[in-house]
């Protein structure tokens, strides 16, 4: 099992690799673009990323983000890419594999675990601690004070994200966008609905989730 980060914006191909690489065990976290991809390898320290070349990431983008210290020693690199492009990225350092797109899962699967094999990443546990919530963002599971707490999937993205962000108010867009993606049709009352559950699931003896007035949700600090 190792952590797999997918910089895409793309309902399909999230959904592709999310389902392809969970066959195998692996977490898979995505983020919407650069800057947040940039910002999860320093905190999350995956063991692959996968870039979705669809997100408009150029040659000379792709070079910088190469020579970024975030990325460091051992995080091996993919890229989906269309036909017509991949022979201008493929002599781009940052890049270790190709995928060819429409996405064959199959294809993922065996490429990516080619490039875990050699990439010498050390699997590793990493559990948020808010209070008596614990998340273990390597296993997606959710305890507290000791007690599983069975989410969804969006329910536990959209915990997630807000844990990791204790004491910062979001809006229901902002959410919407990170957790469902700029292509999400759906109203923002889908977030009301989801925070509902959650807090049905996890605040049987303290609160975690506070809704800012006019705003939107936070997560509550605890010491």
């Amino acid at each position: 099992m190792q952590r797999v980060l997918l910089l895409s914006d793309l309902p399909a191909h999230v959904h592709g690799v999310d389902q392809a690489l969970r066959r195998d065990g692996h977490v898979v976290r995505t983020e919407a673009n650069a800057e947040r991809c940039l910002i999860a390898i320093q905190e999350w320290r995956p063991a692959l990323v996968i870039l979705d070349l669809a997100v408009g990431l150029a040659r000379s983008g792709i070079d910088a983000l190469a020579r970024n210290p975030t990325l460091g020693d051992g995080v091996a690199v993919l890229a989906l890419t269309e036909p017509s492009t991949m022979a201008t990225m493929a002599n781009s350092p940052a890049i270790d594999d190709f995928v060819v797109v429409p996405l064959d899962g199959e294809e993922l699967r065996v490429r990516a675990a080619r490039l875990l094999a050699t990439s010498g990443a050390v699997e590793e546990s990493v559990v948020l601690q808010r209070g008596g919530l614990l998340i273990d963002t390597e296993r997606y599971k959710v305890t507290v004070d000791g007690g599983v707490v069975d989410l969804t999937y969006k329910e536990y993205e959209l915990l997630r994200f807000l844990a990791q962000n204790p004491g910062k108010p979001f809006t229901r867009e902002a959410l919407l966008n990170q957790v469902w993606g700029y292509d999400y049709y759906g109203g923002s009352r889908t977030v009301d609905v989801h925070v509902r559950r959650i807090r049905a699931k996890i605040e049987q003896h303290e609160p975690f989730i506070e809704t800012v007035r006019n705003v939107g949700y936070r997560f509550i600090e605890h010491p």
